[in-house]
């Protein structure tokens, strides 16, 4: 298949994650593929991943005039390329590319990539546009799904659920055997201690306070360190230590900044936590301590609850609940032999279900059939 990907944001993100990973693999799945995007993270990482892009169309903005512009390049880039699917995966990019694929590509499907957390805008104009300009949904959980139905009268059986993917090669178990994230920690060798991980942007939707209240009730005797890692979004670090210090607990963290070496961090886990009230349409780091062997405590948001069963491959709590964090991290600290039963049942389940295999294949089913129902169309 030829397939256009638009991702017009320059900011790296869920849904930039969830494209430039599909991109790569449609590739080597033997697709020929041309993302449209702009200058930022999203394009320097699928121009790492080796993904043919053009970066000319400006969709981000409120500029009339850059809107022309993108609409004659899309025409122009719609009748050179030929494409058999169209998939914006960002807001903006979706109406446009939708409007000019009727005029300028009617044979391609247009398929709907909403991999946002945020509920569709139920007015007439958005209905519209979906209804008259979409042929096709493709979504990142169920609960996404019965929302696009139910606020957007769109068919079911042209929604299809396709779950982010995590590089189950690049996330593993073992994948540090020294384990030196824990060095710096301030654990060094003593495997005795529990180290509890949790990866999120400083922001109040990723409930960094209750994760450290929830951390301010564990008995104070048990071997445990948390550490947060991230990068300053709407809070910052400092606000983080003052949080620390009034919960008690600033002696018992350490803090650290956007890393490189990811993998290698998590291998050094006992167990991850997610404490957060919203988001979480594809969980990225859910899924990449599971991939690692590593349990994780998680709130019951976003597509959190379908990737995670309670028990399984980790515990969920309701969110803003620090107690029954409290409680789920006890749990898992107190009993080695859990962690580890927990920790390989998740990896197993990121093998079986959420590799970028079966996300490659399970994404071609999708634009098959949304091609198939096209011509289904086409042809009453």
């Amino acid at each position: 298949m030829r397939i256009v990907l638009i991702l017009n944001s320059p900011n790296w993100s869920g849904a930039s994650h969830y494209c430039t990973l599909l991109g790569r693999q449609l590739i080597r799945q033997g697709h020929e593929v041309l993302l449209l995007t702009e200058p930022g993270k999203p394009l320097a990482k699928a121009r790492q991943f080796g993904i043919p892009c053009d970066d000319t169309i400006r969709l981000n903005h409120r500029n009339p005039g850059l809107y022309v512009h993108a609409m004659k390049r899309m025409k122009t880039i719609f009748r050179a390329f030929r494409p058999d699917i169209i998939s914006a995966h960002i807001n903006e990019g979706a109406w446009m590319a939708g409007l000019m694929a009727r005029w300028f590509a009617p044979q391609a499907a247009v398929v709907r990539a909403r991999t946002d957390i945020d509920p569709p805008k139920s007015h007439f104009i958005n209905r519209y546009v979906h209804h008259a300009w979409t042929d096709h949904l493709m979504v990142s959980s169920l609960l996404h799904k019965r929302l696009c139905h139910n606020l957007l009268d769109f068919p079911a059986e042209a929604i299809d659920v396709v779950y982010g993917p995590v590089d189950t090669e690049e996330f593993r178990p073992g994948i540090d055997p020294a384990r030196s994230f824990r060095r710096e920690v301030g654990i060094g060798d003593d495997e005795r201690t529990v180290l509890i991980g949790m990866v999120a942007r400083l922001d109040p939707v990723k409930g960094h306070e209750y994760a450290l209240e929830a951390f301010s009730l564990l008995d104070r005797r048990l071997p445990v360190r948390l550490a947060l890692l991230g990068y300053e979004n709407e809070r910052t670090f400092a606000w983080l230590r003052q949080t620390a210090e009034r919960f008690g607990v600033a002696d018992r963290i350490a803090t650290f900044g956007y890393r490189d070496d990811l993998p290698a961090v998590i291998d050094a886990f006992d167990l991850g936590l997610i404490a957060s009230i919203g988001s979480e349409a594809n969980c990225r780091i859910a899924l990449e301590c599971l991939a690692t062997g590593k349990p994780v405590v998680a709130t019951s948001v976003g597509v959190i609850p379908e990737i995670i069963q309670d028990g399984e491959e980790g515990f969920i709590v309701p969110p803003r609940d620090p107690v029954a964090m409290g409680r789920a991290l006890t749990r898992l600290i107190q009993d080695p032999g859990l962690r580890h039963r927990l920790g390989r049942q998740g990896r197993a389940k990121t093998v079986a279900h959420f590799t970028l295999e079966v996300f490659g294949r399970q994404v071609e089913r999708v634009y098959q059939k949304a091609l198939q129902r096209k011509r289904s169309a086409a042809s009453t």
